[in-house]
C-alpha cells in the first residue's frame, strides 16, 4: 500500500508561521522586559557604589585615594554635550558643570587598579551623575536621584522638588 502524504494548505502554512512570528515577539519582548533597568534612583546608587569600590580598590593598591586638588570631576564618559560645547556632568547644561576631558587624569588612575564603571545616571532637572568632588578632607561620590536617594546613598541637598543630590563620603 503506498504511503500517504499529508499536504498543508497555504493558509495553515501561514497561520503557523504568524504563529511563530509572534511567538518570537513575545520570547523577545520578555527578553526586553527583564534586561530594562530597574528604578533609575538604584541603578544611580549601584553605580555610586561601583565607582565607591574602585576608589578604595586605588587606596587599598595606593595606600592613598588619587591625589588631585579639590574641585569636581565627571565619573566616566558618555555624558551629554552642554555648556561650552563639551561632554559635562553635573549640571550639564548651566554654568556649574564638570567636564569629562577634565577628568582623565583621575579616570587613568582609577583604571590604573581596575575596570571603570560603565554609564551615566539619567538626567534629572539639568543634573547628571556620577561625579566626584574632591573637598578637604574627605572624597564625595555624587549623583542625581529623582524624589529622594536610594540608601546607601544620602541626600545632601535637593532643589525642594523632584531632584535630589545623593552621595556616598569617603575619608581622604
Amino acid at each position: 500500500m503506498p504511503e500517504l502524504r499529508t499536504r498543508l494548505s497555504i493558509a495553515a502554512r501561514v497561520a503557523i508561521a504568524a504563529a511563530a512570528v509572534i511567538i518570537a515577539g513575545a520570547v523577545g519582548f520578555l527578553i526586553w522586559f527583564l534586561n530594562t533597568p530597574e528604578d533609575p534612583n538604584e541603578e544611580a546608587t549601584q553605580r555610586l557604589q561601583q565607582w565607591q569600590q574602585l576608589f578604595e580598590q586605588y587606596r587599598e593598591t595606593n595606600g592613598a585615594l588619587p591625589a588631585l586638588p579639590d574641585g569636581g570631576y565627571c565619573l566616566g564618559t558618555g555624558f551629554p554635550t552642554g555648556s561650552g560645547g563639551t561632554t559635562n556632568c553635573r549640571d550639564y547644561d548651566a554654568s556649574n558643570y564638570y567636564t569629562e576631558q577634565g577628568s582623565v587624569e583621575l579616570m587613568e588612575a582609577l583604571a590604573s587598579v581596575g575596570t571603570l564603571p560603565t554609564g551615566v545616571s539619567a538626567a534629572v532637572n539639568g543634573t547628571i551623575g556620577p561625579y566626584v568632588e574632591y573637598r578637604g578632607d574627605e572624597v564625595v561620590l555624587l549623583t542625581a536621584q529623582e524624589s529622594g536617594c536610594v540608601a546607601p546613598a544620602t541626600d545632601v541637598w535637593n532643589d525642594g522638588a523632584a531632584l535630589f543630590i545623593c552621595a556616598i563620603s569617603l575619608a581622604r
